[in-house]
């Protein structure tokens, strides 16, 4: 027999149940079983009782007196064979013990103080030893003396043991088979809710909403593996819908984002982004003591640019310039697009004054690089000033102030230079004679 199902958490319940409940029955039954036969058992007793004792009583009534009561010894002796009789009295109509018969002794002396009530019909009384019948002896209508026979009850108890062991045998077997066959009948009329059951765990722990049961054969079970696969398939589209929905709204903010912190023509982050990313700047810097930079690069005479060859010129000079810059930059250095016509890139952990210079002459000399617009070529050229932090200034508004400063006086040198603020003094580090070169 197959007794996997008994390993699951349900049949051990149904098992403890079913148990339970047939042990309940079956012990019910075995009980009135026993009632039933102990008392067909004493009644059967009680009527081959009465039966005997009438038998003795029709063969007695010429026997009463004296000079029959050897015959009435015989006929007593007689009644005695039976192996239950215990004991046989024989009484007159008053009561009064005439003969005393009992299995171990046999006939003794009656006792003249062991008097009965007489009876007019027979009747039995039963005591926890033994069964006594009691019926009148008869000389017509006249009753002519009385007959009690006590007879054992020991086949009344063993029959009651008997059927007992028997039916407790019995009710231990029947019950044992009863049970599995009870609860492996069950596993398989549920086995489509431990199925649903079980997917819906898996669904809970995994959120995986595409899980569904297989349906049944059972037309109400299979209705309700059916309504569980739709609900999964509305859920399954619902958060579809969600995530969806979560998707697309992460790419709004994505986009606003980029909106609100990065310039439209250029992508580069703007003012808004770059006074944040500063702040942060600012505070590793001194917290860790290492040397960043922060560069003004001003494209020189971009007005005029844009006033001679139109705003789309202006435009294409702008994100021609980002992408030049953007090139020259290290990965960990940040252009930004403050102005119309100016950037600002950040330079952290710079490391020297000398590797900002270095990093300044190339940005002015990206910019220098000709450029066709509109069919001409042109030489754009860019202002650059540079402070250090925290060299120049601990403080945002101190170091972003000096890096102005450094910016006008590269402006006011001649353009197309760059120069780096100096600290404590206020002297500023000048261009090299190189790059000091005309608009072509």
């Amino acid at each position: 027999m197959q007794t996997a199902f008994l390993r699951l958490p349900l049949a051990k319940k149904l098992l403890h149940d079913n148990l339970t409940a047939i042990t309940i029955v079956l012990s019910s039954v075995l009980v009135l079983f026993l009632l039933f036969s102990t008392y067909m058992t004493q009644k059967n007793l009680r009527a081959e009782t009465l039966y005997k004792a009438n038998v003795l009583a029709a063969n007695l009534d010429d026997n009463l007196s004296i000079e029959y009561q050897k015959q009435a010894r015989k006929l007593i002796l007689n009644a005695g064979t039976a192996s239950n009789v215990l004991s046989i009295y024989v009484f007159d109509n008053k009561g009064v013990p005439q003969i005393s018969w009992n299995r171990m002794s046999h006939f003794v002396r009656p006792d003249p103080a062991a008097i009965i009530t007489p009876v007019s019909h027979a009747q039995t009384s039963l005591q926890s030893s033994y069964l006594a019948a009691t019926v009148p002896v008869m000389d017509g209508a006249e009753i002519i003396g009385m007959i009690q026979m006590h007879v054992s009850l020991e086949s009344i108890y063993k029959d009651f043991w008997l059927h007992l062991v028997m039916g407790l045998l019995l009710l231990i077997v029947s019950t044992v088979a009863s049970v599995y066959l009870l609860t492996e009948r069950q596993i398989q009329r549920l086995a489509p809710i431990i199925e649903l059951s079980r997917v819906a765990e898996q669904v809970a722990n995994s959120e995986d909403y595409t899980l569904r049961v297989q349906h049944p054969e059972s037309k109400q079970l299979g209705s309700l593996s059916q309504h569980f696969n739709k609900i999964m398939a509305h859920i399954e589209v619902w958060e579809s819908d969600i995530q969806s929905e979560a998707h697309q709204r992460r790419e709004a903010e994505q986009r606003l984002s980029i909106l609100e912190n990065h310039d439209s023509l250029t992508k580069l982050p703007n003012r808004h982004f770059f006074h944040r990313l500063l702040t942060n700047c600012v505070e590793d810097a001194v917290e860790s003591n290492q040397l960043a930079a922060l560069a003004f690069i001003d494209i020189d005479h971009f007005k005029a640019l844009n006033d001679a060859y139109g705003y789309d010129a202006g435009d294409l000079i702008m994100t021609t310039m980002a992408n030049r810059l953007c090139n020259v930059l290290r990965n960990t250095d940040t252009l930004c697009r403050v102005d119309g016509d100016e950037f600002a890139a950040i330079l952290p952990n710079i490391g020297s004054v000398e590797m900002a210079q270095i990093l300044s002459e190339r940005l002015v000399q990206a910019v220098r690089e000709p450029l066709i617009v509109r069919g001409k070529k042109l030489v754009i050229t860019a202002s650059v000033g540079v402070a250090c932090c925290p060299l120049h200034g601990k403080e945002q508004r101190l170091f972003l102030h000096n890096t102005d400063l450094a910016l006008k006086e590269a402006k006011f040198s001649g353009t197309n230079t760059w120069r780096i603020f100096t600290a404590p003094t206020g002297n500023l580090v000048p261009a090299t004679p190189a790059t000091r070169l005309a608009v072509q």
